[in-house]
């Protein structure tokens, strides 16, 4: 699997195929995450994504480490049973008045009956009941018939969601910065200390905050920071890079991914489609990123009428 994919593929096996057949009959109970093992789970992840164009394996170590990484709330996430068969799941990320569909599977041979609708369904009437205030999710830009979907339920496009890849970069030899690691907790720090707001979910303070090993943080002088995960021998994912505004437009941005390629070297690097088309990207496609060819968009689902006042931020 590649690094960027999970963040874009997470919810697509459970949209995907024809509506449900009205003759067929089915008992159908959809109930809490919670009531289910962390192992149960991860094997339902796990045959939910089978022969998908993107695989992905879930223990429950690695559930776990998903669950506390995207403040995914168990007891607001829900699993479907279809005849006694554990058949889908839709997990909900959750922050104070505001969630996040942070993913959503349904085994192949229960695909195309409508079940994923169903479980998100299930999940924002939840929702109301114990006040959210509204609920954002990511879809990619072509998948068409997840978008009618969602928008049939409610959803709203809020903005395009882009992403980045630079496969062959190297250190500039006019740097020689050392990299200091510190806590990803800094960086969050850093970031509501700017003022950065209206981010998406996945790159807002709050998700840096929740940033845990194996994924590492850097400084060069505090004077830039940056988040890295899923390094691999062939490829590193860059999660945040942030420079304060008194330090803007004088190539500290350059010196750190320099000195990140000199940290990682002759690998690919890898920046998922959460970052919105209008942020960075004189910055990014300066340094010989590229835009990658997967797009998405962020919808949002208000609620409550103080969400229309007060602008969703992560």
């Amino acid at each position: 699997m590649q690094p960027f994919a999970i963040d874009t593929v997470l919810r697509i096996a459970a949209m995907t195929g024809t509506s449900p057949d009205p003759q067929v009959q089915e008992s159908i109970d959809i109930n809490p995450a919670c009531e289910v093992s962390l192992n149960t789970l991860a094997d339902l992840f796990t045959r939910s994504y089978t022969n998908y164009f993107v695989p992905i394996e879930m223990d429950a170590s690695s559930l776990s480490w998903l669950l506390s990484t995207q403040t995914i709330d168990l007891a607001s996430s829900v699993v479907l049973d279809v005849d006694g068969v554990l058949a889908g799941f839709t997990f909900i990320s959750v922050r104070g008045l505001s969630q996040r569909v942070a993913a959503m599977g349904v085994l192949p041979e229960f695909r195309g009956r409508g079940f994923g609708q169903k479980m998100l369904k299930q999940c924002i009437e939840n929702a109301r009941e114990v006040g959210v205030h509204k609920i954002v999710l990511e879809v990619i830009d072509k998948n068409a018939h997840a978008l009618a979907i969602y928008r049939q339920l409610g959803f709203e496009v809020s903005r395009q969601l882009v992403g980045y890849q630079h496969e062959a970069a190297t250190a500039d030899r006019k740097f020689d910065d050392e990299l200091h690691e510190i806590d990803p907790r800094e960086v969050a720090k850093a970031a509501v200390h700017e003022g950065v707001g209206k981010l998406p979910w996945q790159i807002s303070a709050e998700s840096w905050y929740a940033t845990r090993p194996p994924s590492r943080a850097y400084t060069l002088e505090r004077s830039v920071y940056a988040i890295v995960s899923q390094v691999t021998e062939t490829s590193a994912r860059l999660n945040a890079i942030l420079v304060p505004r008194t330090k803007r437009r004088k190539g500290w941005g350059r010196r750190m991914l320099s000195a990140l390629y000199r940290k990682y070297p002759n690998r690919e690097w890898l920046i998922p489609a959460v970052i919105p088309e209008d942020v960075g990207s004189d910055f990014f496609l300066a340094n010989g990123f590229q835009r990658h060819e997967i797009r998405q968009y962020e919808m949002v689902l208000r609620l409550d009428e103080a969400s229309t006042r007060y602008p969703y931020e992560a």
